[in-house]
C-alpha cells in the first residue's frame, strides 16, 4: 500500500466512507455492534470505462479454445442478466454465478469474449489464475512479546487468514476460532478438486476450513499445513509445547480455505512441483474477500492475510494490469472498512519487484528478513514493499497438533497481519493508512540494493509502534 496512492485517493476513500455511513449504518472508527451475518457489505468500487481484458486471457485463448475466466461487472449491473446472455454463446459455459453480486465465473471462447468486449455492463474480464502459496519465532525480533506484556495482544479483534485451512483443534488456537469458510473450486479441465469438507465449491460455518480432511492427505502426509502455520504466527497463544505466543495471542482467527487440490501433473508442473499440489483460483479469493467484508463488523476484523501469489516482477503498482489486479475492488472495499489486506511479496528473489496481488496499491506488501535483520535471499524486494518482517525458519503450529519450521514471505506477512490487530486494539480510531504510516515510522529501516538503487524498507517493531497508545487512544 503506497502512501502516495493513499494520499491522492484520500478524498475518494472519504467519500466512500460517507456512503458507507449513510447506507449501511457503519462507523469505521468505533467498536462496532454485532450485525447479522447476512448483512450486505458496501458495493465494490469499479471504474466507469469500457471493459478491461486480461492479456493473459487473450494469450491463453490463442493456445486453447476455451479459458476459465472472471467477468467483473460495473456497479449496479445484474450478474444473472449478463450471465444469461453469455450462456447463449455456444462456446461458453457459466460455472458459478450465485455467490457474488459483483462477478461470475465462466469458460469463454473467442466469440463470447468478443461479445463481452462490447458489453457496457462489464468492467473487466480476467483469466481465473491459479496461485501458489508463497512458502525461535520472529516475535522476539519485532518485539511483539514486549507489546503483549504492555497489554497489546489483539484482544477484541480478528485476523482473517485466506490460505489452506486450519487445524481446528490445535491447542494453539483453542477457543479463538471466530468462524470458518471455504471457497474452493473444482474443474475437470484443470484437474482441480474442492477442499471444502462438503466437497462443494463453498461452505461456511464450523468445520468448513478444516485442514485435516482426506483430500489434504498426500502420501500419508498433510499437504494443508501452510494455513495453520500462518495463522499461528499471527494469532497463536502460548500453551505447553508451543514455541511462544504469536504476534496477537488474544485475537480471534477467521480461517478461510481458498485452495483446491490439483491432481493434473501438467498443471502442477507449471509451478515446478509434482501432482498432487495445492493451488488457489483468483475467483475463490474474490469470493473469500467478499465474505470477509460481510463479516467485518461482526468480528471487528483488523486484517486479512494472503500468503499467496505469483507472476511479476512488478516494479510499480499493477492496478491497471488486468493480469494482476483482479482482487483490487475487494481490497479497496476492505480498506474503506478499516481492514488491512496484508499480502506476501513473493519468494522469487526479484531484486526490484514483487508478485501479484502484492503489487496492488491498496495491498500491504510484505517482504522477509532473517532474525539478524538481513534480507532473506528468497524475498522479493524494491519500492513496492511496504514493510519487512521475519520470514526465515519461523516456528509455528502445523497440522496434527504439532509445531514446525517454515520459511518464506508467507511467514513474514502474518507477522504484519497480527501487528494490525495490535494496532486496532491500541489505536481503535486509526484508519489502515494511519496504522501503516505508524508502523513504517516506528520500524527499523533496512537498507538494500534494489535494481541498482539504494532502497530502505522498515522492519516492524511492535513495541515502538504501540509505545504511547494509551496517551493517544
Amino acid at each position: 500500500m503506497r502512501l502516495r496512492s493513499l494520499l491522492s485517493g484520500a478524498a475518494g476513500l472519504a467519500a466512500i466512507s460517507a456512503v458507507l455511513l449513510t447506507t449501511s449504518a457503519l462507523h469505521a472508527e468505533a467498536p462496532p455492534p454485532p450485525v447479522p451475518s447476512g448483512t450486505t457489505p458496501p458495493p465494490l468500487h469499479a471504474d466507469t470505462g469500457g471493459p478491461t481484458i486480461s492479456p493473459g486471457l487473450v494469450a491463453e485463448l490463442q493456445a486453447k479454445s476455451r479459458v476459465r475466466s472472471i467477468i467483473q461487472l460495473k456497479p449496479g449491473q445484474s450478474v444473472e442478466a449478463v450471465a444469461a446472455d453469455i450462456e447463449q454463446s455456444s462456446g461458453s459455459r457459466v460455472l458459478e454465478k450465485a455467490q457474488s453480486p459483483h462477478f461470475f465465473v465462466a469458460v469463454l471462447d473467442d466469440t463470447s469474449l468478443a461479445k463481452l468486449k462490447r458489453d457496457k455492463r462489464v468492467h473487466a474480464v480476467y483469466k481465473d489464475e491459479l496461485r501458489w502459496p508463497s512458502a525461535g519465532t520472529g516475535t522476539t525480533v519485532i518485539h511483539s512479546d514486549q507489546a503483549n506484556k504492555a497489554g497489546w495482544t489483539g484482544r477484541g479483534t480478528t485476523v482473517a487468514v485466506l490460505d489452506t485451512g486450519i487445524d481446528r483443534d490445535h491447542p494453539y488456537f483453542a477457543g479463538r476460532i471466530a468462524d470458518e469458510a471455504c471457497f474452493s473450486s473444482s474443474d475437470a479441465v484443470d484437474g482441480t478438486v474442492s477442499l471444502c469438507p462438503n466437497s462443494q465449491p463453498s461452505q461456511t460455518g464450523a468445520g468448513s476450513a478444516d485442514a485435516e480432511t482426506a483430500q489434504c492427505l498426500v502420501g500419508g502426509l498433510n499437504a494443508c499445513s501452510h494455513g495453520t502455520h500462518v495463522a499461528g504466527i499471527a494469532s497463536g497463544k502460548m500453551v505447553a509445547g508451543a514455541p511462544a505466543n504469536g504476534v496477537a495471542p488474544e485475537s480471534r482467527i477467521l480461517p478461510i480455505q481458498v485452495f483446491s487440490r490439483v491432481d493434473n501433473p501438467m498443471t502442477c508442473a507449471t509451478g515446478g512441483t509434482r501432482a498432487p499440489c495445492l493451488l488457489s483460483y483468483t475467483s475463490d479469493q474474490k469470493l473469500a474477500l467478499e465474505y470477509v467484508a460481510r463479516m467485518v463488523r461482526m468480528y471487528n476484523i483488523a486484517s486479512v492475510n494472503m500468503s499467496l501469489g505469483g507472476g511479476g516482477p512488478y516494479t510499480s503498482a499493477c492496478d491497471t494490469d488486468a493480469s494482476a489486479a483482479a482482487v483490487k475492488p475487494e481490497f479497496d472495499t476492505l480498506v474503506s472498512l478499516g481492514v488491512a489486506p496484508v499480502v506476501a511479496a513473493g519468494n522469487q528473489g526479484f531484486t526490484n519487484g514483487v508478485s501479484a496481488p502484492a503489487c496492488i496499491s491498496t495491498a500491504v506488501a510484505v517482504g522477509a528478513t532473517d532474525n539478524s535483520d538481513a534480507l532473506a535471499s528468497f524475498t522479493n524486494r524494491g519500492a513496492l514493499l511496504d514493510l519487512l518482517a521475519p520470514g526465515v525458519a519461523i516456528t509455528s503450529a502445523v497440522t496434527g497438533n504439532a509445531y514446525g519450521d517454515k520459511s518464506g514471505t508467507s511467514m513474514a506477512a502474518p507477522h504484519v497481519a497480527g501487528m494490525f490487530a495490535l494496532m486496532k486494539q491500541a489505536f481503535p480510531d486509526f484508519t489502515v493508512e494511519q496504522s501503516l504510516q505508524r508502523l513504517q515510522g516506528t520500524g527499523r529501516s533496512i537498507q538494500y540494493d534494489a535494481g541498482g538503487t539504494l532502497t530502505a524498507t522498515p522492519r516492524i517493531d511492535a513495541e515502538r509502534a504501540t509505545a504511547d497508545a494509551r496517551a493517544t487512544a
